[in-house]
Formats: structure tokens, sequence, C-alpha cells
């Protein structure tokens, strides 16, 4: 299957002071393509009412099994990576990727999702003439991007959090590519959501925030997105035991 990578790395990342690390491992990676792809932007998609805007954000979730991330709490990444789908034909368009912590426990109209959400950063994608899967990449695989903090509560078993995408084009052969999990990794909800920032999806109330939802039974897409995410368990276990060890040497000096 043709592939094309767009690699960007943020000036934060390299000049902003942050300290090296050692190249990251791949935490999560939901990269095994199906046929069908999502652009939550295009007009109709919730409904024959909702028009088009490129203001909405589709969030799904990254959920990292509590066996993976043992007594972390949190995670530094260093890259993170999403496909889109764009069928040939499909006009240029600008990608932006976001993160969100995610909340268990809300009060409609809010959904789980934390919004406004954190920009990630930016990438523009040409025209197509044949039909490829665009790879963006923002970070280096070392320099920590942002610390995000995992919900243990929302999904059993798992640490999670939520990567989103937003594109400029409304067209329907630009779209974010569902895929299923690689071996080794799970999503666990299969659900994602929505942000409207503009309210015009024409729903009625026009809520700015949607779900969790999925695509329906197969042979719909399943609610699963082309994620790779690079990162650092924070703390690690190494770190754990010397801040265990810290707080002994600590106390002892206090009885001393």
């Amino acid at each position: 299957m043709k592939r094309s990578v767009l690699s960007f790395v943020p000036a934060l990342a390299i000049g902003a002071g942050l300290s090296a690390t050692a190249q990251a491992a791949i935490i999560y990676d939901a990269s095994v393509q199906t046929g069908s792809r999502v652009n939550v932007g295009q007009a109709g998609f919730f409904g024959a009412a909702t028009v088009a805007s490129n203001s909405r954000i589709l969030f799904d979730d990254v959920p990292i099994s509590n066996l993976a991330r043992g007594a972390a709490t949190a995670l530094e990444v260093t890259r993170v990576t999403v496909g889109i789908r764009q069928v040939a034909g499909a006009p240029a368009t600008s990608v932006s990727l976001y993160w969100s912590s995610l909340t268990t426990n809300v009060t409609s109209p809010d959904t789980q999702i934390d919004t406004p959400s954190n920009l990630i950063g930016n990438a523009n994608l040409g025209a197509v003439t044949a039909s490829v899967t665009s790879l963006v990449s923002i970070g280096d695989g070392v320099n920590p991007i942002f610390t995000v903090p995992f919900n243990t509560d929302l999904i059993t078993g798992f640490g999670s959090f939520a990567v989103g995408v937003q594109l400029g084009s409304t067209d329907g052969l630009n779209g974010w590519r569902a895929t299923t999990p690689a071996v080794g990794f799970a999503n666990a909800a299969s659900a994602v959501w929505a942000y409207d920032a503009g309210g015009i999806s024409g729903l009625a109330g026009s809520p700015t925030e949607f779900g969790p939802f999925g695509f329906g039974a197969a042979p719909n897409p399943p609610a699963t997105f082309y994620i790779v995410v690079e990162g650092n368990f924070v703390p690690t276990p190494g770190a754990a035991v010397l801040l265990g060890l810290s707080g002994l040497i600590a106390a002892r000096r206090r009885r001393n």
C-alpha cells in the first residue's frame, strides 16, 4: 500500500531548553489499515443537516494497558504519528494534531474529552492524483513535546488519553485513516469523540462536544484510527525506586 511520510519537529522541542533523553519506545501502535477513512468536518457527517466545518476535531483514545505502564501516572511523549488517507483527486489539506486528557465522570453536555484541547503541531499535505496514506509525524522521538496524565478509571485495565486530528479540507476524499491495533496493542474502548468549536453541527442544541460514539456494526469502520505514539513513562520504574530511596534517606536525616 502506497504511503508518504511527512515529519515535523516543533521548534519547542529543539529550542526551548528541553533536555534530550534516550530514544523513546513505541507506547501505542494502531497502524494496521482498513479500507476506510473519516473526515468529521465534511457536510452530512452527523446527519443531513450537518454543514461542513473545518473547525471540528476528531479524537481517538490512546489506551495503554496497566501491564505495560506499571505504576506510571503519565506519559512523556516524544513523537506522534497519524495516518491521513487521501483518495485520488483529494485536494490539499492542512493537518493539525491535538492531545487531550480524559475525565471519567462528567455532566452533560460535557464528554470525557477535556476541551479546549492542546495543539501538538501542524503540517500540510498537497493534492494527490493517486491514493495514498500520508503519515504525519510531529516530534523527533527523543525530545519531549508534551506530558499527559493517564486516566486510569475510564477504561478498565488501561491508562488512557486522547489524540485529535483536525483537517483543513472538508472534502471527503481526505480523511483520518481507520485502522486496527498492531500486534501487542489494543484499542480497548473502540470509541471516538468530536469537538465542534463553532457549534454548527446541525444537531439540536448545537453542542460543541459529541461522544463517545462509534460507526456501527460491520462493515462500517472500527472506531480506531492511525495513531503511533512514542515516549517514556513518568515516573519510570527506576525513577520510582530512586524517589523511594531519597525519601528514606531524608527520613533518616530528620530522625538523626
